[in-house]
Order: structure tokens, then C-alpha cells, then sequence
């Protein structure tokens, strides 16, 4: 064989990591990476925000929670089924936001301007994807959390699955699921339309100088906190909803049926204003999270490409 045999062989060859596919891998790798940096930032607030959500009756102050853990799990009670959360919100961040990547890509292969509809389509439907995919960790992340005694994730798991088997571990999953319509629908359209408006209007001028091409992780921190925010006050009943299944006892010793009924009883029993138990701390700790989520992702994402 000669060398031009050989150059056209190596010209027509197809290339053994495709761009799209690289892209997609490099999506879930960020992913991952953003999900653990931002769990791991944001645990204590996280644990706090769980703790007043299942509380059914007199939820006590931010204050006293605090002092309340301290005293029985230490320091590191703050970080308690850290682990667990990792395992979960580092799948989660991958799926989603390689989900995401590629439905908007699909959606404007034509190369048209993405809508705030098609945006909050996107991110609902890579939502719904990442939750029912990594529900089980979140099921059991919770149950950690809560539980007054230290346990294990594989101790924990066969508990669920002697006392209900496998479906055991989608206990509350409807109520994720709907809760991640708004959620991530909501969230990705206030950050990718954020992203456009500010590059476009170089908007706030401050954030501008003469010399800056493109965003910044700053800009990322902004984007992303203003994002969660706005999606949060909108889906959080949804995910008080969840956890209230997630903890319920199974049979004869469940309190509540599905979510409906868990909706209606909260409701009647505690007020409205206990589906919103809990928003405070949760609203200081989303406004990082998201910043944090955002940010990381697209910094991960950047290093990815360059290597």
C-alpha cells in the first residue's frame, strides 16, 4: 500500500470519539464534578432545611435547630449523609445537564434563537430524567439525615427493601417528579435567558469593560443564584411533599396516601404555611447552591474542553 493509500484511509476513517459524543461526556463529567463540589459546599444547610421540613407539628427556630444538632451529632452532624448526597447530586448534575445539552441542541439544529418556552422544556424534561434516575439516593439521603442514630447507606437500603422491596426506593418519586417540572424548568430558562440577555446588552455595564468578551465566573455566581431563587418559590411545596412520603412509615403505618392526600392533610392539619416550612433556611442555601451548581459547571466544562 502506498502512501496515498494510506492517506486516504486515515482521511476516511471515522473518528473513534465523535465531537457529539465527546461533548456529551464532557457535559456529564462537569456535571458530576459540579454536583459534588456544590453538595459538599452546601450540606449544613441542606441538613438544616430537611430537619424543619419533616417536622409535622411546632417547628422550632433556625436558632435552636442548630444548637439542637451540635449538642447530639457534633460539627460534622451538618455533613451527615454527605455521602449519600454526593452519590446522588453528582449523578443528578451529570444527567441533567448533558440532558439538557442535548435536547438544545436537537431542538435548534436550524440554528434558531432558543425560547424561553423551549428553555423551560429542556430543563423540565432533563429534570424529570435526572430525578427519577438517582431517586433511590435521595430517598435514602433523607433517611439518613433524620434518623436520631447512625446508620449506613447498605444498612438503610435493606431495611427499604425487606420492608417494601425495590419500589420501596421510589416512595414520594410522583412528587419529585412534578416538583422538577417547575424546578429545573423555571431554573434553566431565568439562567440560559440571564446568560443571553447579558451578553447581548453587556448588561450590567459594570460587569463590562471595554476589553471583556464573555462571561465570567462571577457572572455565573449571579446568573445561577437569581435562577434558583425564582424556581425555588415556585416548586418548593412539591418538594416538602416528597420528603413527608420519603419518611412515612410503609403498610398499615403509612400516614399518607400518595400525594394528593399528603397535600390535602398537610394543608388541612397545618396550615398552608407548612409547605413552606423550612423556605428560609432553604432559600439561603439555594441561592449558593445554585450559584455554586452554575458556576462550577461551566468552569468544569471550560477545563474539559482545553485538555
Amino acid at each position: 500500500m502506498n502512501t496515498n493509500q494510506q492517506g486516504v484511509i486515515l482521511a476516511t476513517t471515522p473518528n473513534c470519539c465523535p465531537a457529539g459524543t465527546r461533548k456529551g461526556w464532557q457535559s456529564v463529567a462537569a456535571g458530576v464534578i459540579a454536583g459534588c463540589v456544590t453538595r459538599t459546599t452546601t450540606s449544613p444547610l441542606d441538613v438544616l432545611k430537611i430537619l424543619f421540613q419533616v417536622k409535622s407539628q411546632g417547628a422550632t427556630t433556625l436558632q435552636s435547630t442548630c444548637r439542637t444538632l451540635l449538642q447530639t451529632r457534633g460539627v460534622t452532624g451538618f455533613w451527615k449523609g454527605n455521602l449519600a448526597g454526593c452519590c446522588r447530586l453528582g449523578p443528578y448534575a451529570g444527567v441533567k445537564f448533558c440532558l439538557f445539552d442535548q435536547l438544545q441542541t436537537l431542538a435548534h439544529r436550524d440554528n434558531d434563537t432558543p425560547t424561553n418556552v423551549g428553555r423551560a422544556t429542556c430543563g423540565a424534561i432533563a429534570g424529570m430524567a435526572a430525578t427519577f434516575f438517582v431517586y433511590p439516593m435521595e430517598l435514602l439521603r433523607t433517611r439518613l439525615i433524620v434518623s436520631p442514630m447512625p446508620l449506613t447507606i447498605r444498612y438503610e437500603a435493606r431495611r427499604i427493601v425487606q420492608a417494601d422491596g425495590v419500589r420501596g426506593f421510589y416512595r414520594g418519586c410522583t412528587s419529585g417528579l412534578v416538583g422538577a417540572i417547575p424546578f429545573e424548568g423555571i431554573q434553566f430558562a431565568c439562567y440560559e435567558y440571564g446568560k443571553s440577555y447579558a451578553m447581548t446588552h453587556r448588561w450590567p455595564p459594570c460587569r463590562w469593560p471595554q476589553n471583556k468578551t464573555q462571561l465570567q465566573t462571577v457572572d455565573h455566581l449571579a446568573l445561577g443564584s437569581i435562577a434558583g431563587a425564582v424556581a425555588q418559590v415556585v416548586a418548593y411545596p412539591l418538594d416538602t411533599i416528597k420528603k413527608r412520603l420519603q419518611l412515612q412509615g410503609s403498610g398499615a403505618n403509612a400516614r399518607y396516601d400518595g400525594m394528593v392526600d399528603c397535600l390535602a392533610k398537610v394543608v388541612r392539619e397545618e396550615g398552608a404555611t407548612a409547605l413552606y416550612r423550612g423556605t428560609v433556611p432553604n432559600m439561603v442555601r439555594l441561592v449558593p447552591y445554585a450559584a455554586v451548581m452554575f458556576a462550577s459547571y461551566e468552569a468544569a466544562k471550560d477545563f474539559l474542553k482545553a485538555l
